[in-house]
């Protein structure tokens, strides 16, 4: 009877500990420039909100800019005082956007780019390439983002929740069958 109680425990705390559970949310991204282009797709958490938007920090990012492969996300703050968030609804127009410090990654030849939004009058994009490389093109790009979808790696708390249920019938008919 106590390992029942143990493993009903486990199933509670398990179940309230999911509710903050959150999928990851997929979207896909292309801009275009005079001669700066790229698209691929980005993965962003939902992060919480700020005023009416939604917040998605980033969290992963792959594709091709510059005719250059996306070799991976760099951390906050590692290049032009990125934050790797995307907003919806968008700060300004459209359905994502992503703020004035943008995301920025590292391509394949060691280039790192920086897109952000340009400001509440210049709705363009800038895209950096790193100075220490030897180019630095700041370029307005149009850019568009797309949410895909989201994958779920851990059960939602709806799923839990109905899995703790069926649980807790199942253990009440084997007491009353032990009980008997």
């Amino acid at each position: 009877m106590k390992r029942l109680f143990l493993v009903l425990g486990a199933l509670a705390l398990a179940v309230a500990s999911s509710q903050y559970a959150k999928a990851d949310t997929l979207f896909s991204f292309n801009f275009t420039g005079s001669s700066f282009n790229g698209s691929g797709t980005i993965t962003g958490n939902e992060s919480g909100t700020l005023g009416f938007n939604t917040v998605y920090d980033i969290s992963g990012i792959s594709g091709v800019a510059d005719g250059q492969n996306i070799a991976s996300l760099l951390g906050v703050n590692t290049f032009d005082h990125n934050d790797n968030r995307l907003y919806s609804p968008g700060l300004f127009f459209g359905n994502f956007n992503f703020d004035t410090d943008g995301v920025s990654f590292q391509l394949a030849n060691g280039d790192m780019v920086n897109i952000g939004q340009g400001g509440f009058f210049n709705l363009q994009e800038i895209a950096d390439l790193d100075p220490g490389r030897g180019r630095n093109i700041t370029e307005a790009v149009n850019i568009d983002v797309d949410k895909l979808g989201s994958t779920s790696p851990v059960p939602e708390p709806g799923t839990l929740a109905l899995l703790g249920t069926g649980i807790l019938g199942l253990a009440g008919t084997i007491r009353r069958r032990v009980m008997a």
